[in-house]
């Protein structure tokens, strides 16, 4: 019995040592992981302040031509990897100018651009109103939009918000769209075998790319800074579609002219007015203008035009890696004009 009682004791010190020992290295592996991803967290955050440092430093036109200070390689440091990069974010449409800030009612320019967009992805235009109620502040359907009444009924119920959207993501909460339409390609599938690309120019080539067929690469959301929106697409940045929905009379040789024109000028048109004396913008529009005074305002009563060459507001990536496995990230939207920050997230 003694024996056995002797045994016993010992099994169970042993399976109590063993169960100690595998809490520790379970403890351990914890801290070296928060360690890792602390790390990893603060690589991000500097990679996320010098993007900051390099809008406010570097001059845009410089930014633009040099390539590598909007998207820069990789660095080690610090045991780990640091990179950045910046994306420029009024060249594309805001779905937040669909609504006046200043009196609540719908932006019919904007509208009517987000519908030309919306066209060339086979989205009918009546998925326009459905934003504009969940943006607007009033419980007043627009024309085949949502109020409350519609969210309430879903399952689960749905609350909606009646302003505006901090970012892209909350777009996947409105009536008619889901992560699909918003972040998948609509590319047609058989566009590239009846489309060939053997006789096009290197800059017809260049026009657009698969990633341009993504919705949420051509319109972004984001609450601007104040009282005032500037709604001006930024024509250094805007891809193929949003160009194409600045008018009813843009055209693709019209896209293509400012194509020409940034490769021509390192990448980056300084002024509106390189655009002015082209023949691509001198066809008449409504009311006996040219494409060209519609869009930069010029000789109108539309204040600024719809275009400009300036970027105002751009998105911040900041990412840190410990270990090739570890990753942490910081996104921000940042008004440069106004050194604000819009919209700040850590992943």
């Amino acid at each position: 019995m003694v024996l056995v009682l002797i045994m016993a004791l010992g099994s169970a010190s042993l399976f109590t040592a063993g169960k100690f020992f595998q809490d520790s290295a379970t403890e351990y592996q914890i801290a070296v992981t928060e360690g890792d991803g602390f790390r990893a967290h603060m690589l991000a955050k500097a990679g996320f302040t010098g993007a900051i440092g390099a809008l406010k430093k570097i001059p845009e036109e410089v930014l633009y031509q040099s390539g590598l200070a909007m998207d820069p390689p990789p660095i080690p440091l610090g045991g780990g990897v640091i990179y950045y990069t910046l994306s420029p974010e009024d060249g594309k449409i805001n779905v937040n100018s669909l609504v006046k800030i200043y009196d609540d009612l719908p932006n019919q320019r904007a509208m009517e651009m987000m519908s030309r967009l919306f066209y060339q992805f086979g989205i009918k235009r009546e998925a326009i109103s459905p934003i504009v109620d969940w943006i607007d502040e009033n419980h007043q359907e627009t024309g085949g939009g949502a109020e409350q009444y519609y969210y309430s009924r879903l399952k689960p119920p749905r609350k909606i918000k009646n302003a505006p959207l901090y970012s892209l993501s909350e777009l996947i909460r409105v009536k008619g769209f889901d992560r699909k339409a918003i972040y998948e390609s609509s590319k047609p599938k058989e566009f590239d075998k009846n489309n060939s690309k053997d006789f096009l120019t290197d800059e017809e080539r260049a026009l657009f790319s698969d990633k341009d067929y993504v919705l949420s690469n051509n319109i972004t959301a984001y609450l601007p800074y104040g009282d005032t929106y500037d709604d001006r697409i930024n024509i250094n940045t805007a891809p193929y579609f949003v160009l194409m929905s600045l008018s009813d009379f843009m055209t693709k040789q019209a896209v293509l002219k400012i194509l020409k024109l940034k490769l021509q000028k390192g990448g980056y048109i300084k002024e509106l007015k390189d655009l002015e004396t082209e023949p691509e913008f001198q066809v008449k529009t409504s009311g006996e203008l040219t494409l060209y005074k519609e869009l930069a305002g010029e000789g109108t009563d539309v204040s600024g035009g719809r275009i400009k060459t300036k970027g105002e507001v751009y998105k911040i990536s900041g990412v840190g890696i410990v270990k090739d496995k570890v990753v942490r990230k910081i996104t921000g939207i940042f008004d440069l004009t106004n050194n604000q920050m819009l919209y700040y997230t850590e992943d």
